[in-house]
């Protein structure tokens, strides 16, 4: 289909010289004043538009104006002669011209005028139909960002229930355990009834402390590091995961520093869990305490060993390389370690297996 060019002269011979030259090419429109190429333009689509500038009643800078007001898609062109250059500077700024022709014309740059500026036209549309689907585009983008960031909150709200009901459910396999130990004890067991039941109160606090985000309470008082451990040993020889797993204490000196007992007994039990848990039945694990310018505390096992590259990482909330327990012992601990100031650390014992070294500051008062 031909692209339809208007043109506007009050001259008709120039009319129709200028549509002898461009019909063969394009569908010509043609009016002989301003008024009336804009009632053509209301009736039919025009591509391109050619007015003369000096014309009766409306001149063609006039007209451009009002056809690019009215209808912007046209492109417009103006025909004005050398002496009229103050009209072509009003063309350019009201009218907005691609460009103007002077009087008189070449023929060759006509055509050549005339298809540059259709193919201009034809560009802009193209630009704006690209901005059309880059603006749709980034609207669909921003829903589907919108819909990404639902389901990661989604994602992570599953994520956390079933990381509480994993975590509930291994805290209530470890509370039966106890409770199985004590249904077996009798009233002459009454320390180690009540150490037992000092598990399970560790226990329930971390349900809720992970369940309400709670901090780990501190209460710290001068204690004997050596009572820890020992109640600590107490502890574990009554429980199922040290079935077969022997404990041997290596003690150095021994003074009484400032310390929450609870938690430490917390801590120690976590790291030996950790440390039967990875050992054969046949295997020792060995707990070292020595209290010099800082308490040292050592549990050393000769189990499966941690990779190096794993060892920062198993402190962190969740991780886990079994995938059988719920990977909050270890950080656990180390929210220990820190109330008192203290630090911990993971290494390979000589000969495999792994030692955690848990540093803690002397302050007795």
């Amino acid at each position: 289909m031909k692209r339809a060019i208007m043109l506007v002269d009050d001259e008709v011979d120039i009319l129709e010289t200028m549509s002898i030259l461009l019909e063969e090419k394009y569908r010509i429109v043609t009016a002989e004043r301003g008024d009336q190429a804009l009632d053509l333009l209301e009736k039919q689509e025009v591509d391109l538009l050619i007015a003369d500038q000096r014309m009766p009643g409306m001149t063609g800078v006039d007209l451009l104006a009002r056809v690019r007001e009215l209808h912007p898609e046209i492109v417009r062109l103006i025909l004005t002669g050398y002496t009229d250059f103050d009209a072509m500077l009003k063309a350019i700024n009201e009218g907005r011209v691609y460009r103007y022709i002077i009087k008189p014309w070449d023929e060759n740059d006509m055509q050549v005028t005339i298809r540059q500026a259709l193919e201009w036209k034809d560009l802009r549309a193209s630009q704006g139909k690209l901005a059309a689907e880059i603006a749709e585009a980034n609207w669909v983008l921003k829903q589907r960002n919108r819909e990404l960031v639902e389901a990661n909150q989604t994602i992570m709200r599953q994520e956390k229930l079933a990381a509480v009901g994993q975590f509930a459910a291994e805290m209530v396999h470890e509370m039966n355990n106890h409770i199985q130990v004590i249904q077996g004890y009798n009233k002459s067991f009454a320390k180690a009834i009540e150490e037992q039941s000092n598990l399970l109160v560790w226990i329930a606090s971390d349900i809720r402390d992970f369940a309400l985000g709670a901090t780990i309470e501190f209460s710290p008082a001068l204690v004997d590091p050596l009572e820890i451990v020992e109640g600590v040993f107490r502890a574990c020889s009554h429980h199922p995961t040290f079935r077969g797993v022997g404990l041997q204490l290596e003690k150095g000196k021994i003074e009484s520093l400032l310390l929450d007992s609870r938690q430490m007994m917390h801590l120690l039990f976590n790291l030996l869990k950790n440390a039967a848990k990875a050992s054969d039945a046949d295997q020792e694990i060995i707990v070292r305490l020595n209290v010099g310018d800082e308490m040292v505390l050592q549990v050393v096992d000769h189990g499966v060993g941690i990779g190096e590259d794993m060892r920062e990482k198993i402190f962190e909330p969740f991780f886990t390389s079994d995938h059988k327990g719920t990977g909050l012992g270890l950080s656990i601990c180390r929210q220990v370690v820190r109330m008192h100031e203290g630090s911990i650390a993971c290494e390979e014992t000589p000969g495999g297996g792994t030692t955690f070294t848990v540093r803690i500051p002397k302050v007795t008062g």
